[in-house]
């Protein structure tokens, strides 16, 4: 005769029973699918893309344009490697110099003067110069080089004020307004409004009567 067998209840999982109460385990979640790749996000990637590489490809073509043309002109050649290194090996030579005595060393009278006139006018001057062609002429013992010519390069050491020159004179709207007159070689004299005994070959004087010095 066969034994019974004892059918036992299925035991719950443990995970179901905490402190003696069931529980029904939780569902798997429902992972909400990605929303597929719609025509317009896959054409805005491919257009963010083609950006990207367009502009590599930019910066390559002008890296290249540079390097040749600063290869191929002599010009370009001596601005970035003989001025440019050039001006570097003489700070290093002379790093206990200040900024001042390193241009009166690279520039000479140029920036003697030009500081003079930066020291003895106000930051709202308005200086004239006389004609370039008298810029270079030998006054005394001292001469100003070309570089006096260029507007740009003379306003570096003088700003924020501001210089004309006499050839100006019909053409710029600040001629009216002029406060100073640089005197350099002794010309200028005839720009002021009154007349000075004393004449020295290098100078700046205020244009107007009621602030010439006394």
């Amino acid at each position: 005769m066969a034994k019974p067998v004892n059918k036992k209840a299925p035991q719950p999982h443990r995970s179901q029973v905490i402190q003696g109460k069931k529980v029904v385990p939780p569902r798997n979640p429902q992972v909400a699918p990605k929303n597929p790749a719609t025509p317009q996000s896959s054409l805005k990637q491919w257009i963010l893309c083609a950006i990207g590489l367009k502009s590599m490809l930019l910066a390559v073509v002008v890296g290249l344009l540079l390097y040749v043309g600063i290869k191929n002109n002599s010009g370009y050649q001596w601005a970035f490697v003989n001025y440019l290194k050039g001006n570097w090996d003489f700070i290093q030579a002379h790093d206990t110099l200040t900024v001042g005595e390193i241009y009166q060393m690279k520039c000479g009278f140029n920036y003697t003067y030009l500081n003079y006139i930066k020291q003895h006018t106000p930051d709202s001057a308005i200086i004239l110069f006389p004609l370039k062609e008298h810029l270079t002429e030998k006054g005394g013992d001292m001469q100003l080089g070309g570089e006096i010519g260029s507007k740009m390069w003379a306003t570096h050491f003088v700003y924020p004020r501001r210089i004309l020159y006499k050839e100006e004179a019909e053409t710029n709207p600040l001629y009216k307004d002029v406060t100073h007159v640089a005197i350099v070689a002794a010309h200028g004299y005839d720009d002021l409004d009154y007349f000075v005994q004393q004449r020295a070959y290098f100078d700046v004087l205020p244009k107007h009567v009621d602030t010439a010095p006394r």
